[in-house]
């Protein structure tokens, strides 16, 4: 437990002693593919790590439609406000591929963040980024047409543009896969991005978004 603990960002800063002590309080579970973490709705008894693995957190609007709010993929905490304040979480996640996750007991865990800065300032970050990514996320749906949407995402993500399957990006923004192909191509014959979806004008890019 202690060594898979240390490969992580989040506790990488830790000595045996401290990580010694969280894995103590953790459990590892395995989920399968399509296996609910948490339910909307279900109160954290449990920080969830996911170790490795592919997983998302999703609303349903009254209509039915799914709403993707985050795609979790590697290493992440995932919904650490609702453990930290204690309130039920505001969305499901679920795994889309087979995932390990690190189920931190949640009581015992805020203790140890309540006395330790360097795991606090972590978690901490943890958060910052999910705000951040919130916020991009508001800013497509609501303000963007679809040729800004995935240009700011572009722009705001390369590296996991790149490396993330097409079909998960158009959920995330909200368009159909075909839409977001059709996009991709005037991209690549503007030579802003190349066939293995690399940025090459990032200046050319952002004429996309600061219209």
């Amino acid at each position: 437990m202690i060594e898979e603990l240390e490969k992580l960002d989040l506790f990488s800063s830790l000595n045996n002693e401290e990580l010694k002590r969280i894995s103590e309080i953790t459990t590892i579970e395995k989920f399968k593919k399509n296996n609910i973490v948490f339910y909307e709705g279900d109160v954290p008894e449990y920080f969830y790590l996911m170790l490795n693995g592919f997983s998302k957190v999703y609303k349903v609007d009254p209509k039915g439609t799914e709403i993707v709010l985050h795609n979790f993929v590697g290493a992440t905490l995932i919904a650490e406000m609702a453990s930290i304040e204690g309130f039920s979480f505001p969305a499901t996640c679920i795994c889309v591929e087979d995932s390990t996750f690190a189920l931190i007991k949640k009581d015992l865990f805020l203790k140890i963040l309540q006395t330790d800065a360097k795991i606090s300032f972590e978690v901490m970050r943890s958060l910052t980024r999910k705000i951040k990514g919130m916020d991009g996320l508001l800013n497509r749906s609501l303000i963007f047409d679809a040729t800004t949407k995935v240009a700011s995402y572009i722009y705001d993500n390369p590296e996991i543009f790149k490396n993330k399957k097409n079909k998960i990006i158009a959920t995330e923004l909200h368009m159909t896969p075909e839409t977001l192909s059709r996009i991709l191509k005037k991209l690549k014959e503007l030579k802003i991005i190349d066939k293995e979806y690399n940025l090459l004008n990032k200046d050319k890019l952002e004429l996309f978004i600061n219209f």
